[in-house]
């Protein structure tokens, strides 16, 4: 099975929240005995809101299990960003629009649209990685090409 690629600082994230979810699955655990000791469970409006929380964190426990668990830390230190890689910042001029865009390639747990953060296994993604300086390429979206430029690579600074 091929490990989805994570870097350093968003494992680190990964398994902060992780161990806030154990924590907090923890005080619900006691709010469900506190509140299961008051009586007729079936209308017991605390014992039943604390069962769907245990419930929520247990989901979410599991999801990130999976993520820690078959992910491959990168730590993007070591990569060179000589050319578009996992880890780089990269920013691109619309050929058409002369816009400048900025994009950073991390894994597909990472991704924040709002912070630009885009996915080394996502069809835009792919088509950056690899590519040089300078580079011009096209970019098929809904049947439409449009053309950008690499205009400069470097390594993503998380802190």
């Amino acid at each position: 099975m091929n490990k989805d690629l994570i870097t350093k600082n968003g494992y680190e994230k990964i398994v902060e929240e992780f161990k806030g979810l154990l924590k907090e699955k923890s005080f619900w655990v006691k709010e469900k005995e506190i509140a299961a000791q008051l009586g007729d469970r079936s209308e017991n409006a605390e014992y039943i809101a604390a069962k769907e929380q245990i419930r929520n964190c247990d989901k979410r426990l599991r999801f990130l299990d999976k993520i820690i668990n078959n992910s491959e830390v990168i730590d993007i230190s070591k990569i060179p960003h000589t050319k578009v890689n996992f880890g780089s910042h990269v920013v691109i001029e619309d050929l058409d629009t002369d816009e400048l865009k900025t994009f950073i390639i991390v894994g597909t747990f990472e991704v924040n649209i709002n912070e630009n953060k885009i996915s080394n296994k996502s069809p835009f993604g792919r088509a950056l990685l690899g590519k040089s300086l300078n580079q011009e390429f096209e970019f098929e979206i809904n049947g439409e090409f449009n053309e950008y430029k690499i205009i400069s690579i470097k390594e993503y600074n998380f802190e």
